[in-house]
């Protein structure tokens, strides 16, 4: 009788031992598929910004006036190329957006000729920066040498600068102050937001 009640005791024992470990598997397995499908998404993520960036920069180009297939398009591919591999193509669309914003919030643009970015065919494309002669444009910058900068810059009129900044702070943008001047961050790229001197 002792051994029948000690083996109901093993068998319950094994059952809640079998029924606890199978919870743990299911746990981790949920888990370890959360994980799997959050890599998705991201990778989901930054292949539509490259996508969104590239088709962006072309618009920008035809309101250029450039003609699809000259020589800037092709700068720009390659460009958006290096731009992808560095993940940086989300930023440069939230770039994009804030200068939107502040066009149409201040109607000011960022300050022609004046930047980091001018030499970036991409950039003036998206119209985060100006040149007066687009056909004109150097060598195109490294954006290596970009994201090694850790600080760009971004000029506006002296007139809108501070309240441009206001703006930015109010509206959730993530702000911070180098050395009294105020920064711009986004996950990778940083700007200093410049005033024009007359």
């Amino acid at each position: 009788m002792r051994n029948f009640s000690r083996d109901k005791l093993k068998i319950a024992f094994l059952l809640l031992s079998f029924r606890i470990i199978y919870r743990t598997i299911e746990k981790l397995s949920k888990k370890m598929a959360k994980k799997k499908n959050q890599k998705k998404r991201d990778v989901l993520a930054k292949k539509n910004a490259v996508e969104a960036l590239r088709f962006q920069t072309h618009w920008g180009l035809k309101q250029l006036g450039q003609a699809e297939g000259s020589m800037l398009h092709q700068l720009v591919d390659t460009e958006i190329d290096f731009i992808a591999e560095l993940e940086l193509a989300q930023d440069l669309l939230a770039v994009k957006s804030f200068v939107d914003a502040v066009k149409q919030e201040f109607a000011v643009s960022p300050t022609p000729e004046k930047g980091d970015l001018i030499k970036s065919p991409t950039a003036i494309a998206l119209g985060i920066a100006s040149i007066n002669e687009v056909e004109g444009m150097g060598i195109p910058l490294s954006w290596k040498d970009m994201v090694d900068q850790k600080l760009l810059t971004i000029y506006f009129s002296e007139e809108c600068r501070n309240n441009i900044v206001d703006w930015a702070k109010a509206n959730g943008y993530n702000t911070s102050t180098y050395l009294g001047r105020p920064i711009l961050k986004f996950s990778k790229l940083f700007f200093i937001i410049e005033r024009t001197r007359k």
